[in-house]
């Protein structure tokens, strides 16, 4: 008979988390290097967590332009097993406690899911497109960076407040203090052209911010965690404000209503919650608060009572993706990528009403 453990801390966990770590970052050199010698990197690893020596390597930095300019800090590998080990432990406990309509970074959830559900509560709120509603779209102004990382941890303490294993609730709160308070940047690689920090306002960099404020970028810990943080809003919009047809992609917001006045109340009655609870700001110029007829875009989409359209911003980047590959497919590797790119755009085409978009497209990669 398996004796159950105590700790999460074991090779079998440590492995697994490899395992999940692995399927997007194999090919990665960072990767390829910690897999070469697979099992003595997982027992150091694991050695560090068991004497709670483990401290996050530094991080590479560098700077994206697409589709929208953005730092990211790239965990060492070893680093992103040890966020898909802590991670693990506490998905199932955060998923008894997250709201339905939160769509970002869950397994059986994501975009296509969240513009699904928005499309089922335009027909109900409308009810069969008979009725004129609103919308109100909330965003947050710089999100990841104004994060407060002492929220963050009461949040996660709370979380771990009912694990009937006192051992392996110190050691989740040991290892879940180093990822919450962590500074990547003070401890970093640069990477690509240091130019592109110029086209980045300040307030979307972590060198900006305030001390025990900000998120990395990039981080599967950082996805779970801009969840755990904002299950606090959804609490409050769905039980407080009674919001009956809301649906939250990371921190891009949609509220549906017949009564646009009661809109106008929620959006300030959630500013002061945000702002009061969770120090996080609106972003106004984000801010909408239009009739449905007009159209929500949401999610790379355009939605709109009968019919989602494919934004033209999206189709764009498609169209300049298939010109790049045409000049510089030349081996059979490129081609396969081209193909897997293609693939991922045509998957988003098809849940818009763009009858023969992706057949055009398609035949202009071929031809």
């Amino acid at each position: 008979m398996k004796v159950k453990s105590n700790t999460i801390f074991t090779y079998e966990n440590l492995h697994r988390a490899y395992l999940e770590c692995r399927q997007n970052k194999r090919k990665t050199i960072n990767a390829l290097e910690f897999e070469y010698d697979l099992e003595r990197n997982l027992f150091l690893l694991l050695g560090e967590l068991k004497e709670r020596t483990y401290k996050p390597r530094s991080s590479i930095c560098f700077v994206v332009t697409k589709p929208a300019v953005r730092e990211i800090f790239a965990a060492d590998f070893r680093d992103r097993v040890v966020h898909h080990l802590f991670v693990a432990q506490l998905q199932q406990a955060a998923e008894k406690i997250f709201c339905f309509d939160s769509f970002a970074c869950r397994k059986g959830k994501g975009t296509h899911q969240a513009v699904k559900r928005i499309e089922n509560f335009i027909l109900k709120v409308t009810k069969n497109y008979k009725q004129k509603a609103y919308f109100l779209q909330l965003d947050l102004a710089s999100f990841f960076m104004t994060i407060d990382q002492s929220i963050l941890y009461s949040l996660v303490r709370k979380l771990l407040g009912t694990a009937k294993d006192l051992s392996m609730k110190e050691e989740m709160l040991w290892l879940g203090k180093i990822l919450v308070f962590e500074e990547p940047a003070r401890n970093f690689r640069h990477k690509g052209d240091k130019a592109l920090y110029r086209l980045l306002p300040q307030n979307k960099s972590l060198f900006g911010v305030a001390k025990g404020k900000g998120l990395p970028i990039g981080n599967h810990t950082s996805q779970f965690f801009a969840n755990l943080y904002l299950n606090e809003v959804d609490q409050f919009i769905k039980r407080n404000l009674k919001a009956k047809f809301y649906v939250r992609y990371v921190d891009d917001f949609v509220i549906l209503s017949r009564d646009k006045e009661r809109l106008k109340e929620n959006m300030a009655q959630i500013d002061k919650f945000l702002k009061e609870r969770l120090m996080l700001r609106l972003n106004l110029k984000k801010t909408r608060l239009q009739s449905l007829d007009k159209g929500i875009e949401f999610l790379g989409y355009f939605i709109k009572p009968e019919h989602i359209l494919i934004k033209r911003s999206v189709v764009g980047r498609c169209r300049g993706k298939i010109t790049s590959f045409k000049e510089c497919v030349t081996t059979q590797n490129d081609k396969k990528k081209a193909e897997a790119t293609l693939a991922s755009y045509l998957g988003h085409f098809k849940h818009g009403n763009a009858y023969f978009l992706p057949k055009g497209l398609k035949a202009n990669l071929m031809s």
